[in-house]
This record gives C-alpha cells, sequence and structure tokens, in this order.
C-alpha cells in the first residue's frame, strides 16, 4: 500500500494552523519526569548487550555522508566530496578556504561530522574554477570527487549517513547478543530520541533555552558564566566572586560567546540584555532547539512507558508521516482506521510523529494530544510563548518522526583486531548513539564529550 492508495480516514495536516492546547491536568496525564528523557530505556532486557568501547582509535570511527541529491553537473558552485581524518567539519571548510581563496562564510556543508573518525562529506564553493583543487590534499584530508551545480549546499541537504564503527574490549561471544538486538531494531526500528550531543558540553543547552525563550536572562547568564555542581571552572569561580577581569584572563581557547558575555558585562556592568544580546544568532537558535529536543525527548518517554511499541505503532488522533517525506496526516479516531494505518507503521510506510514545539505546530488528537498538550502545560508554555525576541528567528515549530528505521544492520566479528565491526545507514537527524545504546549498553568513549550523532543532528528543527 502507497500513499496514493490512503483511505478516507486520512486527512492531510495543515501546515500553518496555530497550535490549540487541550485543556489537562498535566498531573493526571504524565506518568514521566522532563529529566527521563536524557536516559532513554532498553528495548529489550532479555538480550545481553555487548559493552565494549568505541572510539578508541579515531579510525574506528567511519561516517559517509549520503547526499539529498546528485550534482547536475554545471553550475557556479563547485562541489567537493572529501575525506577528512582526526578533524572538525569547520577546520575542513576553512583549510578549503584558504587554499582555494574563498571567504568561509560562502562555502556550504549539509551538517557537522564528528572530529574523532574518518568522515566524507561534501562541500560547495561558488568558484568558477577548479585548477587549485589539487593543493587541497594534505596528510589528514583528500579530494575524493569534483562535480557542479546550481545552488549552495544548505545545512540538512542530506538523505542521512553510513557508519561504519568497531567496538572494541568485547568477547566473542558478544557476537550473537549483537545480531538478536539488530535483528529485534529491524522490527520496529529505534525510538528517535536526541542525543546527548543535542544537550551541549555540560548538558544544558536545554535550560539555557528554556531560559532565554522565557526572557529570563539572569539565569541563563548564570548557566553560562556560574559555577554550579559538577561545572567548575576556574573562570566562573572568579565570575562569581564578582571579578569579571580575572574570569576573562581565566577563560580556555575557543570560548568566544563566554568571552564576549564577559566584555558586554565589563563594558556595561549590570547590563544583562546587552550582554545576553552577544549571544550569536546561530548559537541562540542551538539553545531553543535544544529546549525543543528536551520536550520531544519527553514526549517520547510518555509513550513509551504506556507501550513499549508507542514509538512506532500509531495510535488513534496521532500525527503520522510518511518515510521519506514530509507528508502527514492525521490517523483515524476511529478503530477501522487506526488499525489500518498500524499496519502501513508494520510494514515500515509512516511513522508517528512527536513534538518539535512552536507556535504553528500542529497537536494530534487522542491520548497522544492529551501527552502534548500537559507537558506544554507543565512547562507553563502556549502558543505565543514561542518567540525567539530575536528579529528573523521564528519558532513556528514542525513535527519529527517517534521512530528511526535503520538502514541495513550489520555485524561481524573481525579476529585480528579481536572487535566486532558495526555498520548501518540513519537518516538525516538520527543519533548514532541511539542505535549503539541500544546495542552495547552505555556507549565508552575515550572521549567523553565525543559525539556519535548523524550529520544533521547539529541543525535545530525550527521550522
Amino acid at each position: 500500500m502507497n500513499q496514493s492508495e490512503t483511505s478516507e480516514s486520512l486527512s492531510e495536516v495543515p501546515e500553518d494552523d496555530d497550535m490549540e492546547i487541550l485543556d489537562v491536568d498535566p498531573a493526571e496525564v504524565l506518568q514521566c519526569s522532563r529529566e527521563s528523557g536524557y536516559q532513554p530505556p532498553m528495548l529489550s532486557q532479555e538480550i545481553s548487550v555487548t559493552g565494549g568501547v568505541i572510539r578508541q582509535r579515531w579510525e574506528d570511527f567511519k561516517v559517509t555522508e549520503m547526499p539529498l541529491y546528485t550534482p547536475c553537473g554545471a553550475g557556479e558552485h563547485l562541489y567537493l566530496t572529501i575525506e577528512k581524518s582526526n578533524r572538525t567539519t569547520i577546520q575542513a571548510r576553512d583549510h578549503i578556504a584558504r587554499t582555494l581563496g574563498v571567504k568561509r562564510e560562502l562555502i556550504g556543508f549539509a551538517g557537522f561530522k564528528d572530529k574523532r573518525a574518518i568522515t566524507t562529506q561534501t562541500f560547495s564553493v561558488p568558484i568558477l574554477t577548479d585548477r587549485d583543487v589539487v593543493s587541497i590534499d594534505a596528510p589528514w584530508i583528500r579530494v575524493l570527487s569534483v562535480s557542479r551545480h546550481k545552488n549552495k549546499i544548505r545545512t540538512g541537504h542530506l538523505a542521512g549517513n553510513q557508519f561504519e564503527i568497531r567496538i572494541r574490549e568485547v568477547e566473542k561471544g558478544a557476537l550473537e547478543s549483537a545480531r538478536q538486538r539488530i535483528e529485534e531494531i529491524s522490527v520496529g526500528g529505534l525510538p528517535n530520541f536526541y542525543g546527548p550531543q543535542r544537550f551541549g558540553m555540560h548538558g544544558d543547552g536545554a535550560r539555557v533555552g528554556a531560559a532565554l525563550l522565557r526572557r529570563q536572562i539572569a539565569e541563563a547568564l548564570e548557566l553560562l558564566l556560574a559555577p554550579r555542581e559538577g561545572v567548575e571552572e576556574d573562570y566562573r569561580s572568579a565570575y562569581a566572586a564578582g571579578d569579571i577581569d580575572a574570569a576573562r584572563r581565566l577563560l580556555p581557547p575557543g570560548r568566544t560567546t563566554e568571552a564576549a558575555l564577559l566584555t558586554s558585562l565589563k563594558t556595561h556592568p549590570g547590563n544583562l540584555r546587552a550582554a545576553a544580546r552577544r549571544i550569536p544568532h546561530a548559537l541562540r537558535r542551538m539553545y531553543y532547539s535544544a529546549y525543543q529536543a528536551e520536550l520531544f525527548n519527553w514526549v517520547l518517554m510518555e509513550r513509551i512507558e504506556r507501550s513499549k511499541d508507542g514509538y512506532w505503532l500509531p495510535w488513534a488522533g496521532d500525527i503520522c508521516q510518511w518515510e521519506g517525506q514530509r507528508s502527514r496526516f492525521h490517523v483515524s479516531m476511529e478503530e477501522a482506521g487506526w488499525l489500518e494505518d498500524q499496519q502501513r507503521a508494520r510494514a515500515g510506510e509512516i511513522s508517528p510523529t512527536g513534538p518539535i514545539f512552536g507556535k504553528k505546530m500542529k497537536l494530534p488528537e487522542g491520548e497522544a494530544g492529551r501527552i502534548e498538550s500537559a507537558v506544554l502545560i507543565a512547562e507553563g508554555l502556549r502558543p505565543g510563548s514561542w518567540l525567539s525576541h530575536v528579529r528573523g528567528m521564528k519558532l513556528d515549530g514542525t513535527r519529527r518522526p517517534l521512530r528511526i528505521q535503520v538502514g541495513e544492520p550489520q555485524v561481524a566479528w573481525e579476529e585480528e583486531e579481536q572487535s566486532l565491526l558495526v555498520s548501518f545507514s540513519l537518516p538525516s537527524g538520527a543519533f548514532a548513539t541511539v542505535f549503539l545504546e541500544q546495542l552495547m549498553g552505555a556507549t565508552t568513549s575515550p572521549e567523553a564529550s565525543s559525539s556519535a550523532g548523524s550529520t544533521a543532528s547539529a541543525e535545530p528543527d525550527l521550522d
């Protein structure tokens, strides 16, 4: 059955209706805490996890971008597909800019790739000649292919990512457990949780976003500059003591936002709003997005708490999305209608969606609508709350599939390396950490702050 064969029970969801919250009591509806979304449950308690360590060596983690479209071969933008090793996407972009003599902000890419890995991705460069492309190659970067297209690559212009990850410090017997877990994942997919990297270095991105949304500027600045339990840095202690000059001196390299905040507070003492205006536009978007992600995870946990298949099996009144498309529809409240849609979900044709809350996001009906309304009410939010207070930045909201369908998951034992080699693909916006945690249990890495997200995972869902 395909989209053209939808029953009369399916109705397209309007894109521009303002969100209407149901009148519910959160105490009667909600069964989980907001923080529960930071610890996704294991899908199976019966099958053993593999354990092990990832990223013991940076070459153990490979990510290959899956393009959204094929360049047409003509146009003003040069498309460079490169492979980089143990460098960030920004370092690669800046290297290309210097080599080709182009302003770095004119270079496009679909999303951020992991640093501690071997990654492949495409950059667009608005340049008419390719004569200097050969000069890009260096020990850590090489150009794999060159083409042309009519437009710049924008964030999110990718279908997904392919991963090849080596898990070390495991026994050979873990192979069977890994196969069983992958078989289970192949049936219903994975809950589409946002991974920890979405929430920032100290996990407080959502708190900063919530404070900025509510215009609680003092709280936002305290989160960014002041010490607290588990977050103790010298510059934060100096700030708490009222010594702005010392805080600026003690600030670690690369902390440009904190430096701008402290400089503003030095120049304009006590003017917190002036300081907050120094938060870069893109970073402010990320803070708002982290808060939206936290609420999405909360809703997802509420559904799984009620039913372990609640992330992939539609409920009456749900808003579902066709796989591989942006088209969405309301599931009928009538039993015959939602049972039919559950069959579509089992066939992998559709998935229920969850909220990226915003002013114009459409709420579902039934129990799903009650849960989402209860989360908003518990947070003291309403449609009018979703204002960025920054000109040109909209928080209209959208919906995100609750399920990830994992592409071609495979696992093999490497005798020479004494390790498991796992390969799989994920759609844009999905987090590899979700897959790895279901396979390994808690993922262990030499770099605790390293991310394992797919390319678009760093891009906010603000539309």
